[in-house]
């Protein structure tokens, strides 16, 4: 069995990819950036995946019985639906659509995609995770090394979920049988507020963490130079879905897949604390 992951760099791609490595489970990397991705993954099959030319998605899933797919919130639809269409064709058994909680009963492009895979009569999971909490070491490392952690989040809570514990959860739909035409909404095992998330951190690096809960408009503000304007007002967005209190809910959707309970967010800052010191 072969299994096609796209956006192998991603968060939880990269993390998906060593699970599947460890099951011994054949992979396939799809990748924009070939030779980047080869550094990335030595030894690995990474073939050429772009959205722009067709016959790449033809060849990228030939011979894979099922396909991880995922993409940046704000990217659209048509590519991924074509990459659907070509899966078919192949003959490709599976698809597990890597989306976001809070799609349903939305005009997303994610959510598009998700009814464009139902049309296709491929077996499917959908998997809809809550706010990562790699963001903490990504987007938000430098913010939190430097001591202020700025977001128009207010004081409402979220369950963070550790990208390892999705990749856990795709490596789980895509090899073992189950879970078809199944949607799992993906969370961590605590309700945080920005405020408790650096608490955690701060006792976890030994000094002082703040947050700063700033306006929407500061926000746009301070990231418009800096991202793409579709991104600005995807991330807007989330933000004034945290604001309007549509994150705080938690599942056991994890615990029912992996047989075991979520990573905590203390757990993820004592794994990632060096990134922060």
């Amino acid at each position: 069995m072969k299994i096609l992951v796209t956006t192998p760099s991603g968060k939880v791609g990269q993390e998906l990819v060593k699970v599947l490595k460890e099951r011994g489970v054949a992979v396939r990397l799809g990748a924009h950036s070939v030779e980047k991705t080869r550094q990335a993954f030595p030894g690995l099959d990474v073939v050429p995946l772009d959205y722009g030319v067709p016959a790449t998605l033809e060849a990228a899933v030939q011979g894979v019985a099922a396909v991880y797919l995922a993409a940046p919130g704000d990217f659209p639809s048509a590519p991924e639906k074509a990459l659907v269409d070509a899966a078919k064709r192949a003959g490709v058994k599976k698809v597990v659509k890597l989306a976001a909680m809070g799609i349903e009963g939305s005009d997303n492009p994610m959510r598009q995609v998700e009814e464009h895979i139902r049309a296709s009569r491929l077996a499917f999971t959908f998997l809809h995770p809550t706010w990562f909490m790699q963001n903490f070491t990504t987007s938000h490392a430098g913010a939190i090394k430097a001591g202020t952690l700025a977001e128009p989040a207010a004081d409402k809570k979220t369950a963070f979920i550790d990208a390892r514990d999705i990749a856990a959860v795709a490596a789980e739909v895509l090899t073992r049988p189950g879970h078809e035409g199944k949607t799992y909404t993906l969370t961590g095992p605590d309700l945080l507020s920005r405020a408790e998330v650096v608490e955690i951190l701060g006792k976890e690096l030994g000094r002082k963490v703040a947050y700063l809960p700033v306006t929407d408009e500061q926000f746009r503000a301070a990231v418009k130079a800096h991202l793409p304007e579709s991104y600005v007002e995807l991330l807007s967005a989330l933000y004034a879905g945290v604001r309007a209190g549509w994150t705080e809910t938690k599942t056991d959707d994890v615990q029912k897949v992996l047989g075991r309970p979520p990573i905590s967010f203390a757990r993820f800052a004592k794994d990632h604390r060096a990134t922060w010191a």
